[in-house]
This record gives C-alpha cells, sequence and structure tokens, in this order.
C-alpha cells in the first residue's frame, strides 16, 4: 500500500473518528436539568405514567438531564437538589415534605431556583401558605363529574408555554377552580366558564400562569392547571406548553450567558 494512499485513509479514519465524537458529544449534551417529583398522598392520577413517558421524550428529543422520583428524600440533600434547574411537581397531592424538606425546597427557591406546576400541584400541601404562594393559588373542588370540553383563552400568546396555541381554543379537562390567587401571577390561559357548567370563578378564571423573581429571589414558578386525563400528554399541542414552560422556566426564555 503507497505511502499516500496510506495518508488519505487514516485522513478519513480520524474524520469519521470526529464526527463520531462530536455526535457522542451532542448525543450527551444537558442543557438543564430537570427534577420531576410524581409522590401522591392522596387522589392517584391514572395519567402520571402518561406524563413520566411525556417528559422522558422531552427530555431526549431537547436534551435536558431528567431524574424521576416519587421520593420526597431527595430533598434531604441540599446540594444534589440545587443543582436542579427545574424542579417539576405532577399531578402531586397531599402533604408530600416533611418540615426539613419543605424547608429544603424553600432554601432551593430562594437560591433562585425554578418550579413548575402540573394539575394537581394545586392540590399539594394546601394548608402550608409559601407553597400556595409558590404555586399560585389552591384547589377549590372541580365540576361533578370533573370532565367536560371547555373553551381556553389564549391570554399571554408570547409566552413560550402559548405561542402554538390560538386565542379561543376548544380541549377538554378537569377544569379547577382555584382559592388565594397570587397577586403575582401573570395569566397565560384563562378558561371560559359559560362554556362548561361547575365553575367558581365567573368574573375571571386562570388556568395557567407563571411568576417571575418568586420573593424578589430571581427564581422563576410556572403552573398548569391541564393535565388531567391520560391521552392529554400524548397530544403534540400539550407536549409543547410544557416544553415551554419548563424551558421558559429553565432559561426564562434566553440563552445562557
Amino acid at each position: 500500500m503507497s505511502k499516500k494512499l496510506i495518508g488519505i485513509l487514516t485522513g478519513l479514519l480520524l474524520i469519521v473518528s470526529a464526527n463520531s465524537h462530536a455526535q457522542r458529544l451532542q448525543e450527551n449534551q444537558k442543557q438543564f436539568e430537570v427534577l420531576l417529583f410524581t409522590k401522591s398522598l392522596d387522589y392517584q392520577h391514572l395519567a402520571v405514567p402518561n406524563g413520566i413517558q411525556m417528559f422522558k421524550d422531552l427530555a431526549r428529543d431537547h436534551h435536558w438531564g431528567l431524574t424521576w422520583t416519587t421520593q420526597s428524600n431527595f430533598f434531604d440533600n441540599q446540594e444534589k437538589l440545587n443543582s436542579i434547574d427545574v424542579i417539576v411537581f405532577m399531578n402531586t397531592s397531599g402533604d408530600i415534605l416533611d418540615d426539613d424538606e419543605r424547608r429544603a425546597l424553600q432554601a432551593y427557591m430562594r437560591q433562585g431556583g425554578n418550579f413548575v406546576g402540573i394539575h394537581s400541584a394545586t392540590f399539594t400541601m394546601m394548608e402550608w401558605p409559601w407553597y400556595v404562594s409558590l404555586v399560585g393559588g389552591v384547589w377549590n373542588r372541580h365540576p361533578d363529574p370533573g370532565i367536560w370540553t371547555g373553551i381556553v383563552d389564549n391570554e399571554d400568546p408570547n409566552h413560550p408555554s402559548a405561542f402554538h396555541i390560538p386565542p379561543r381554543w376548544v380541549t377538554t379537562g378537569e377544569w379547577y377552580n382555584y382559592l388565594e390567587m397570587s397577586d403575582n401571577i401573570e395569566v397565560v390561559l384563562s378558561v371560559d366558564e359559560t362554556t362548561f357548567p361547575g365553575g367558581k370563578m365567573p368574573a375571571y378564571h386562570p388556568i395557567a400562569w407563571y411568576q417571575e423573581d418568586f420573593e424578589g429571589n430571581g427564581g422563576r414558578s410556572f403552573h398548569t392547571g391541564l393535565g388531567h386525563a391520560e391521552g392529554i400528554y400524548d397530544e403534540p399541542w400539550y407536549k409543547q406548553h410544557i416544553l415551554g414552560a419548563v424551558w421558559w422556566a429553565a432559561t426564562g426564555g434566553k440563552a445562557y450567558e
């Protein structure tokens, strides 16, 4: 084999090796770290496995690091908790954190952590005022029976969680009513109570909202009341809604500096 041919083959091998290495780097890239927490001590949502799979798919497709747990002792390690960019409470319920774990969550948020609540995150630790303020409101029952088709109004089409949602959108959900709504929330989506029975907020019924600079510590909080039924987690528009919410919570909608 000539020296020229050996040189060409060596060059090709180096190119293939470099491309392979770059691909592995790309595949292993994690834009940010997400903790998905699904502990439930009260109502058990059947959609939780669907939601877990959705988060796995989003993490794979959009290069997040994802940790899923139902174990509240994750909050016992403050250093590990503080390494998380976004904590997601998905269909949690009941008093899922003990006093030490609650203090850890507070410490996380007060060092600039970020939070996303999905559906029954408002049916969680309902007697803890600080948490109610973090999530933005507290559950106040829902229509009975619970599932109705209604019209959602897009109040903030410039928010990443709602870029893709029309001004008026017909969808089906379990429309929670809320009390103790924080004065600091900015509403993204509301639901028109004239389009379904059992609403208790006729003047204005927010269903998704966010808070920036929570308690003045730089953290972000987002909540969506959508997410009760199993099928919604397979809906492309809902996946985009959650993608936008988590990305916004992690980054503020801006590139890292």
